[in-house]
């Protein structure tokens, strides 16, 4: 058998791949738009939108107590000339800026103490103590401390106790600031424990070595070096407490008013929605101007 008589076998040939038939991924540009999209959505639909219809609302009118649209300055004329709306807003000012000095005073020692003074396993166990409240029921905690502050309480049968009579300590501002510090002063502690545990310990051993005391280790090192968490804490405190409900209603009993009992009193009043949303307004615009001041008091300890 010749090599003439064998079958050809013709091999086909292999088409050659073009660039628009391999498949690529997602360019490194738009990965992180990609992964910040669903947040970008979420932020609109439910913080975005709901804030531009809060706008809305403030220029529509209520009739016969039915809301109604409306293109009307006056709901902002009535809230803003009202001597009610000074005074709540220089009170819930007050009382929040009073909160942020007393949260940052009693967490920066507390910090420095779980940070650097106590063994790593207690140290893990205070930071579990301090998660505990973060995410427990906040109107449980203001029950308990009425319990406790209340005329025949606990705190006045402890001084009853020592011959001392029954104080007042439910309905005041010394309940009020108890009140907003159940709900600030975790996160507070918490903020600065993870700030002054990022703080390299060769400085302060180094410091210590050249013979600083305590106090001045603190003023001129640690403070420095955690000076934007003390803002954000401060800044935190003050969110919290500005636009608290709980601890106004049931450790003052509404009275002085604060923005926030004011927004449901004006609601109260006629069901009149536009006007409290021009509180709100005004609420998240003094919020607005307090954190753009503690952001650049951050950038500028930073800079």
């Amino acid at each position: 058998m010749n090599a003439s008589s064998t079958p050809s076998m013709a091999i086909a040939p292999v088409p050659a791949r073009g660039r628009g038939s391999a498949r690529r991924g997602p360019s490194p540009r738009t990965v992180p738009v990609l992964l910040g999209l669903p947040v970008l959505l979420w932020q609109l639909v439910f913080f975005a939108a709901p804030l531009l219809f809060l706008v809305v609302v403030t220029f529509w009118q209520v009739r016969s107590f039915k809301l109604q649209p409306a293109l009307s300055l006056d709901n902002w004329t009535r809230i803003l000339g009202a001597s009610s709306f000074h005074q709540a807003a220089l009170h819930s000012l007050a009382v929040s800026a009073t909160a942020t000095v007393l949260a940052l005073a009693i967490a920066f020692p507390a910090a420095y103490t779980i940070a650097f003074r106590l063994p790593v396993r207690w140290r893990d166990a205070a930071i579990a103590a301090l998660l505990v409240p973060v995410f427990s029921s906040y109107i449980l905690r203001i029950y308990a401390w009425q319990i406790v502050l209340s005329p025949e309480g606990l705190a006045n049968t402890l001084l009853g106790a020592f011959g001392v009579p029954a104080l007042p300590l439910l309905g005041g501002a010394l309940s009020l600031q108890i009140g907003l510090l159940t709900l600030s002063l975790p996160v507070a502690v918490l903020i600065l424990v993870f700030a002054l545990g990022g703080v390299d310990a060769s400085l302060v051993e180094a410091a210590e070595n050249l013979g600083c005391r305590r106090l001045r280790v603190v003023g001129h090192v640690l403070l420095p070096a955690i000076r934007p968490a003390l803002v954000l804490a401060g800044s935190t405190t003050f969110l919290l407490a500005f636009g608290d409900y709980v601890s106004p209603v049931f450790m003052t009993g509404s009275n002085p008013p604060t923005l926030s009992i004011l927004i449901v009193d004006t609601v109260k009043s006629g069901s009149q929605w536009p006007r409290a949303s021009v509180i709100g307004v005004c609420m998240l615009a003094l919020l607005g101007l307090v954190l753009g001041l503690a952001r650049r008091l951050g950038a500028r300890s930073t800079g």
